[in-house]
């Protein structure tokens, strides 16, 4: 959303951004050429892969529509709109509130997240196949756990790449961590989640700690102030193993990427993995899980490797590890991928025909 505002023409478009938390993002947007208005009574309805259910996020979806319905509709009567742009499929009470105000208003819908086949995930894909007019979805997998009528645009997230880039040089993370000449880094970066494959990730460091002791692994995505019981999980599987090192969430992420040698994306839920076009923007290779979303970002023996189970992983941990070379060479070409694919300007064009159309 915030490479798409850079990219707006504001002598077109008359753009309000309704922000619904509060948080460091803020700061991010008070900068753009947009209207800012935040309303916190308006909340998400989950039922994708990247939420797990659990109590809370049950008696929010509960209760969360109703209010949201409101507020939302209280912020579009405000602004009129000629278009809304909602930047999830959580959002579809919005879109709801948006044609009970007037039904001239356009609605398009940025689906992030593959939805679940649960009941929550079903209430989103009927929600926004009868009031959502038209779709972007930021992969193919996750554009198919949606139900349209073909009236869906595929358009990968972009990367800045005045942030990425493959003359980007950093040791950010060999000189915090104190790492010798030799250390090969691999680098997971994301939320510390159940979906997101920590678990394996670890259990892969265990595996090749003897063999290949100059193996190093960077989880940087740790919630540190309020860890949850999945964080506090990791924090234990990982206390025995010295190569394996956890860091809270990182605002210098294109600085870490550059200071690693190999991404690893370690995903057991399949969704989209940023970290995957950023580190190719940058000329990193990566390595995998062989699922939805992921399976669509690294070019498989050319920009990286994808894997099936817990053996491959190692494997190719290994394989690129002990190869310089081919470290290089994924690199060099998942920077020709990350630049066909991925270019915040060209993507945001395909985002403002669909707002013509």
């Amino acid at each position: 959303m915030s490479l798409l505002i850079d990219n707006i023409d504001p002598k077109k478009y008359d753009t309000t951004l309704l922000c619904i938390y509060l948080g460091p993002v803020i700061e991010v947007f008070k900068e753009k050429p947009v209207k800012l208005v935040i309303n916190r009574r308006i909340y998400p309805f989950h039922g994708s892969t990247v939420v797990e259910m659990n109590p809370i996020v049950f008696w929010v979806n509960l209760l969360g529509p109703v209010l949201s319905f409101w507020n939302s509709r209280k912020e579009i009567k405000k602004v009129m709109p000629d278009l809304v742009h909602l930047n999830s499929s959580c959002l579809w009470v919005t879109a709801l509130a948006a044609k009970t105000v007037s039904k001239k208003i356009k609605v398009i819908c940025h689906v992030r997240e593959p939805l679940r086949k649960s009941f929550a995930g079903n209430i989103i894909r009927s929600m926004c196949y009868k009031f959502v007019d038209h779709f972007v979805a930021i992969d193919h997998f996750t554009g198919a756990s949606m139900k349209t009528r073909n009236n869906i645009d595929i358009i990968y997230n972009p990367v800045d790449f005045k942030e990425y880039y493959p003359e980007l040089k950093s040791t950010v993370l060999r000189d915090e961590l104190n790492l010798p000449a030799d250390a090969v880094i691999f680098l997971f970066i994301a939320r510390v989640a159940k979906g997101n494959g920590l678990h394996e990730l670890i259990d892969c460091a265990n595996a090749l700690i003897d063999s290949h002791p100059n193996y190093h692994y960077v989880i940087a995505g740790l919630h540190v102030d309020h860890p949850d019981a999945y964080s506090k999980e990791i924090v234990a599987r990982a206390a025995d193993n010295s190569k394996v090192h956890l860091m809270p969430f990182r605002k210098d992420v294109p600085q870490i990427i550059a200071s690693s040698d190999i991404i690893i994306i370690p995903f057991t839920e399949p969704h989209f993995a940023r970290a995957a076009i950023e580190a190719a923007s940058i000329g990193k290779p990566c390595i995998g899980a062989n699922i939805g979303g992921v399976d669509e970002l690294i070019v498989h023996g050319k920009t990286g490797f994808l894997y099936d189970d817990l053996s491959e992983l190692e494997e190719y941990c290994v394989t690129l590890g002990e190869d310089p070379a081919l470290r290089k060479e994924f690199g060099e070409e998942a920077f020709v991928f990350s630049r066909k694919n991925f270019d915040a300007v060209a993507s945001s064009k395909r985002v403002f025909k669909a707002y013509e159309d």
